[in-house]
């Protein structure tokens, strides 16, 4: 299924994959030391097993390629990151899909939490729920300052977040924040979220983009076996 929603379009200088789905889910551009992965699934970006398996593939793909030591994560929507779960997917689904989807859910955490590559989650609007569960997998979140609010609001929705969401929440703000916002299901404006530790910059937002390269850059710089194994210091027990 993979090798229907993935092609490799040959552009030079760049290499770029882009989903070949009608609706076209996720690009990945390679160039230089940094990709960058931008999720482009209208109207919100919301993740249903083929986004799922989408993203996972491209940041596979991104890792073989030895030259890419960091990995931006974008939307190309404006003012939406990424809503979370897909509802349709849990409406009625078929048994088999919702195995499928669910292990395909933990299969993208394990994938960008635990990548080998520096990931900067570049957050120009709304990241409720799974869509926070993206930007907390990535190794640094950069946030526009106008638009959009981030964390796990899954108890407004009377759902809880899996066991291994709530231990990215607790490791990335604290325990007693973590658990005020779960309970809560706080969603958090950009300042807000600073404060917190939830994201780790707040810039103008027309200029997301250009810090999050900038971040990516210079965490790219470090020799790779060292930032890994750093990496690995913190993220080595994995969850789920």
């Amino acid at each position: 299924m993979i090798s229907a929603l993935f092609r490799v379009t040959r552009m030079a200088p760049r290499r770029t994959f882009v989903s070949s789905a009608s609706d076209e889910l996720v690009a990945l551009d390679l160039d230089s030391s940094v990709a960058v992965l931008t999720m482009q699934s209208k109207p919100v970006n919301a993740l249903s097993l083929e986004m799922f398996q989408a993203l996972s593939k491209a940041i596979r793909d991104a890792e073989a390629d030895q030259s890419i030591q960091a990995l931006v994560l974008q939307s190309a929507l404006p003012t939406i990151f990424s809503s979370g779960l897909d509802i349709m997917e849990l409406h009625k689904p078929d048994p088999d899909r919702l195995v499928d989807f669910w292990k395909s859910f933990q299969g993208l955490y394990l994938d960008l939490y635990g990548s080998r590559l520096a990931c900067v989650a570049a957050i120009e609007g709304h990241a409720p729920a799974a869509g926070c569960m993206l930007a907390l997998s990535c190794d640094y979140r950069i946030m526009g300052n106008s638009v959009g609010k981030v964390g796990l609001n899954e108890s407004q929705l009377g759902i809880v977040a899996p066991p291994w969401l709530g231990r990215q929440m607790i490791d990335t703000i604290g325990r007693r924040e973590a658990e005020k916002a779960l309970g809560l299901g706080t969603l958090y404006s950009p300042n807000e979220a600073l404060r917190i530790s939830l994201i780790d910059e707040v810039v103008e937002q027309d200029n997301v983009r250009e810090r999050a390269m900038q971040v990516a850059t210079q965490w790219a710089k470090i020799p790779p076996v060292s930032r890994v194994a750093s990496k690995m210091l913190v993220r080595n027990e994995v969850r789920l």
